[in-house]
């Protein structure tokens, strides 16, 4: 299985989506402008200013949620070094988040992130949102509980990324949740294979043996 593909099912139409208003904005520009050339391009400068600023908006908020993710994987490594993973914020996962009991879960999602971190600890598989100055516990699972790994694949942004599904039995309940490692990147954060393999080793342990601190 490759690390990720892209969602095709996605980009193609929202891709012929802004063709199409591209073009009628256009047409709208010339049949606006009667054949005036000055006005023509008077209301061409005004709305691409307009475009230029909604882009610029955008790009502004994506970078500060990236820099945001980034913070909070660097102060958490600093805790956990070496089992910190940075992973999507996927609808699937705060989905499967919220199926769990109340006694597992903790704050509610962080609306100004775009992804999330998870870190191992010999006891717990946490699952964190926030920043670096306020991180947010959103999940805590058991170790001990864990029952089965298996390799999904997760819906992540742009991506079809590999991800691994945990199940663990609480209180008598199996429990699911699937979670993609991501790779951190100063403006986009791609899926991560090698982050993956850590992951599926470091929690196949917990079914061999109890962890030990």
């Amino acid at each position: 299985m490759k690390a990720s593909s892209l969602r095709w099912g996605i980009i193609a139409p929202w891709g012929a989506f802004v063709l199409t208003m591209v073009g009628l904005t256009i047409n709208r520009l010339l049949r606006a402008s009667d054949g005036d050339t000055a006005k023509a391009f008077l209301l061409f400068g005004i709305s691409f200013s307009a475009l230029c600023g909604a882009v610029l908006l955008v790009v502004y908020l994506y970078r500060r949620a990236a820099t945001t993710a980034l913070g909070l994987s660097e102060i958490l490594d600093g805790k956990y070094p070496g089992h910190t993973f940075a992973i999507f914020k996927t609808v699937g996962l705060q989905d499967d988040i919220a199926t769990l009991p109340l006694s597992l879960r903790g704050a509610t999602w962080n609306k100004g992130t775009m992804y999330a971190v998870l870190t191992i600890d010999a006891e717990s598989i946490t699952f964190w949102d926030g920043s670096a100055k306020k991180p947010l516990i959103m999940a805590q699972l058991n170790r001990s509980e864990l029952r089965s790994i298996d390799v999904a694949v997760d819906a992540a942004l742009l991506f079809k990324a590999r991800a691994l599904k945990v199940a663990v039995l609480h209180d008598g309940v199996m429990l699911r949740v699937t979670f993609a490692p991501a790779r951190p990147g100063d403006w986009i954060f791609f899926p991560a294979t090698d982050s993956l393999t850590v992951l599926e080793s470091t929690l196949a342990n917990s079914m061999c043996r109890p962890p030990s601190s």
